[in-house]
């Protein structure tokens, strides 16, 4: 016995013949008369009694046929709160670049989410190759990559190799973010070389896909550098040290304000970012999933304005 043949049976009762129940089901007609079958069978009862004018149910079959009735409706309610809690549940696992625009709209999205019954979401920073390798591999639902313009073309063919559909969120140039009391927030750098005396803060995950090499498509400082691996140093390095610089996207302004900062544009740096964002592209995202999607571009339109 199984829950289709049950159904079978309920719908050969409620229309009175096995081809009606087949063509309401929209089940293959063969299919219902061995359902019955099994169960008298398996049973050893028989439910109907085969006449004229259609299936008329034994005495014992009347009584089997209620029960399955229970049993359905059972079934139907377990499915039905199944439902109600998976909808109450905000799950999402997301990989972003180290972008503050889109750790605000993670920020929104949980503000939502957490009022609901059940909470999981996983938040991972990455570069954009491991961040590809998290959703096609290791369950994440979505990942925001950020890469040069020229870079483009590897992109858009390595994910369409693997069925992964693309969206773009923002398009910027790398502009400088320093401390505001730093002598660079005063002075316009037209050559490189001007910041050779500086030092550069900068996350170690600039390598380009398929590179063993450094893979650079912007200039890093050959002299004086720090790499690190979470916002917070980032953070608190420009704040605490005048004479550091980052090359950064676009940053919201209440971030700027709050962290002290300034973000100028770079006569000498005019590398094309993109940040694109990637699912696989398997059917329709969840609606937790989709707002989070329309939290990112709205994120981004606020800080590009």
């Amino acid at each position: 016995m199984n829950i289709t043949e049950l159904r079978y049976l309920v719908a050969i009762m409620k229309w009175g013949s096995v081809s009606a129940a087949a063509k309401q089901l929209y089940a293959a007609q063969p299919n219902v008369s061995k359902a019955l079958k099994n169960l008298e069978e398996e049973y050893g009862i028989r439910i109907f009694e085969r006449s004229s004018t259609g299936m008329i149910p034994t005495e014992q079959g009347r009584r089997f046929i209620k029960q399955a009735q229970r049993v359905l409706q059972e079934v139907d309610r377990l499915d039905v709160d199944a439902r109600q809690k998976q909808n109450s549940c905000a799950e999402l696992r997301v990989a972003l670049p180290h972008a503050t625009y889109a750790s605000y709209a993670v920020v929104d999205f949980l503000k939502q989410a957490a009022e609901g019954e059940q909470l999981r979401v996983h938040i991972r920073e990455s570069s954009s190759m491991e961040a590809l390798d998290f959703v096609l591999r290791r369950g994440y639902h979505l990942a925001v990559l950020r890469y040069a313009e020229e870079d483009e073309d590897y992109y858009a063919h390595y994910c369409s190799r693997r069925g992964l559909h693309r969206e773009t969120v923002m398009e910027f140039e790398y502009q400088l973010l320093v401390n505001r009391e730093s002598p660079l927030a005063r002075r316009e750098i037209t050559d490189i070389a001007q910041l050779n005396d500086y030092t550069e803060i900068l996350y170690d995950d600039f390598q380009l896909p398929g590179d063993e090499g450094s893979g650079l498509r912007w200039h890093v400082n050959a002299n004086r550098r720090v790499h690190v691996y979470e916002r917070c140093s980032q953070f608190s390095i420009l704040q605490n040290l005048p004479t550091a610089y980052m090359w950064s996207s676009p940053m919201p302004q209440r971030a700027l304000e709050q962290y002290h900062l300034v973000l100028k544009k770079c006569p000498a740096q005019r590398q094309r970012m993109r940040d694109v964002l990637v699912y696989p592209d398997k059917g329709s995202l969840r609606p937790e999933e989709q707002e989070l999607v329309r939290l990112l571009h709205r994120q981004a339109a606020l800080t590009l304005r």
